[in-house]
């Protein structure tokens, strides 16, 4: 089964979410007026750009400053480019390791693909909403001008197969540089909501100062740190101004004991190993090479992709079922488990041990909870909280049940109900985010920087939950498990359902993520930690 589909017609229609339309028009006038404010060629710049937009799609795709399309002199290489020195020689190496990646399967996640379509539809005569996230998932076409239209139809195979590339991420100079600065007319000034600049030339930036190689490079401490990491992984939406979260794992980390600490984004996600940057010639022999395995919380949308894209090559294949099984390996280092007896309660301790809220990222979905089995003598089930029923894929509601979970939702939309929604693009407000924060979170910071918490009292600094569970009078022993999964039953139907006779559903990917869903065994969820405690 090939998942790329022949193109659909757009109706361009007029949208009736008159809030929104406002909200977006405000927007554009105030960027309007900034740049009557910007002398000279910065002026001239920004003026004919707005002007280009308009003229050829008569709704504007979001405007968000840094490096903007066919702002580059030489364009982004491919990833095959680099292996030739940079692959196929250690099970570490950086090519080998990220086309496994979700990095590299940015614009093949068919759970994206999916919520795209949704988000360009839901404001549809609005603005091109889609633009913004192609800017994260897809780079490369980005920046060379086929990320419109909005719904990815514009792009190459080879713009789909890449999708967050090496010479990307290794020409990104930081936005708030004095030379990151002088590379935009319009300037950035935060490390978040994809506004990223761009080196103009091929010069690969990384953390040797004496790296030695056939085409020109810098050292980069802005590749050491979180703050690049923070570039597409702390996002604000920007239809509501950029005053609405979508996700803010940099933003739970910056207000962390972590970033006290200077533990960086990169020594998890990144470890580094003793072996060579590069093969080719007489290359050092380093203590910190990079792997790019990018390895987080996915462990289910491999298999789906595996499923949709036969045609991938082998040795990628077997490079995204070893991301798998490094995404699960994760999972089991990211919590603490803990129960104590006393009274007739059970009370189970789950200390967060990342650096960000547990769960965290893309909030639609993911979710994490503790299921308790109680036993007699005879190991005969007496009572049960979080019980997932597999052949479903349903979590079973109980009164005792918790979950860690993030419910974002609309508030005063016009034309839809208050309340929890899937509806990404539309989402302005958080009904809940019990998700445990990290060690030496700052709870004013949270606030502030709108990494909220909905739903729980977490003190300054906590990054633990407890919770009591009453114990039966004829139990013996119980079992304790906490579960985290990546996505839930009723998030694929949403992105199913949504998705029927949806123009900008290109790829047909509501009705493939569910297909795919389906036939990969629907995503059962992932045991983090599990303990035995006898009464």
């Amino acid at each position: 089964m090939h998942f790329l589909g022949e193109l659909n017609g757009i109706n361009f229609l007029r949208s009736r979410k008159v809030k929104l339309l406002a909200v977006f028009l405000l927007s554009l006038l105030i960027l309007s007026l900034f740049s009557l404010c910007i002398k000279g060629k910065e002026a001239e710049h920004a003026e004919s750009m707005e002007i280009n937009i308009s003229a050829e799609k008569h709704i504007s795709p979001v405007f968000l400053p840094g490096t903007q399309p066919h702002d580059i002199a030489q364009p982004i290489a491919s990833p095959e480019s680099c292996k030739p020195c940079h692959g196929a020689y250690a099970d570490y190496s950086p090519y080998d390791t990220w086309k496994g990646s979700m990095m590299s399967l940015a614009m093949l996640d068919p759970l994206f693909l999916a919520l795209n379509a949704i988000s360009n539809k839901d404001l549809e005569g609005v603005v091109d909403v889609g633009d913004y996230c192609l800017r994260c998932h897809a780079p490369t076409p980005w920046l060379e001008g086929r990320s419109v239209p909005v719904d990815g139809s514009a792009m190459t195979k080879s713009d789909i197969e890449q999708g967050v590339s090496c010479d990307f991420c290794h020409r990104l100079v930081d936005p708030l540089s004095d030379e990151g600065k002088a590379l935009v007319i319009n300037k950035v000034t935060t490390h978040g909501n994809s506004q990223y600049v761009v080196d103009h030339e091929y010069v690969r930036r990384g953390p040797y100062e004496d790296a030695q190689a056939p085409h020109k490079t810098k050292y980069s401490e802005f590749h050491t740190k979180s703050e690049i990491c923070g570039t597409c992984h702390d996002i604000l939406n920007p239809v509501y101004d950029l005053k609405t979260p979508v996700e803010r794992t940099y933003t739970e980390w910056k207000y962390s004991a972590f970033a006290e600490e200077d533990i960086e984004c990169q020594d998890c996600h990144m470890p580094d190993v003793k072996g060579y940057a590069a093969y080719a010639g007489n290359i050092k022999l380093r203590d910190n090479v990079y792997k790019h395995e990018f390895v987080g919380g996915s462990y289910c949308v491999q298999d789906m992709i595996l499923y949709l894209y036969p045609e991938l090559s082998e040795d990628r294949k077997e490079a995204i079922k070893k991301a798998k099984k490094l995404a699960k390996e994760m999972l089991r280092s990211a919590a603490e488990l803990e129960a104590r007896a006393e009274n007739g309660k059970l009370e189970v301790k789950i200390t967060n041990l990342a650096g960000h809220k547990l769960p965290t990222g893309y909030p639609e979905g993911r979710r994490m909870w503790i299921n308790v089995k109680f036993f007699d003598k005879n190991g005969n089930l007496i009572k049960e909280s979080g019980k997932y029923d597999y052949e479903n894929a349903e979590l079973v509601h109980d009164p005792e049940i918790k979950v860690y979970e993030a419910k974002p939702g609309m508030k005063d939309v016009e034309g839809y109900e208050d309340g929890e929604s899937f509806h990404f693009a539309l989402n302005n407000y958080i009904y809940k985010d019990n998700r445990i924060p990290p060690r030496g979170f700052k709870k004013d910071a949270y606030e502030r920087e709108l990494a909220f918490i909905r739903g729980a009292d977490y003190k300054d600094g906590q990054n633990w939950d407890t919770t009591e569970y009453a114990i039966p009078e004829n139990a013996a022993y119980a079992e304790v498990k906490l579960y985290y999964q990546s996505m839930s039953k009723e998030f694929i139907e949403f992105l199913k359902k949504e998705n029927e006779n949806n123009s900008w559903d290109y790829f047909k990917a509501g009705e493939k993520v569910y297909e795919a869903w389906l036939k990969t065994g629907k995503c059962p969820p992932a045991e983090i930690a599990s303990l035995r405690i006898k009464f």
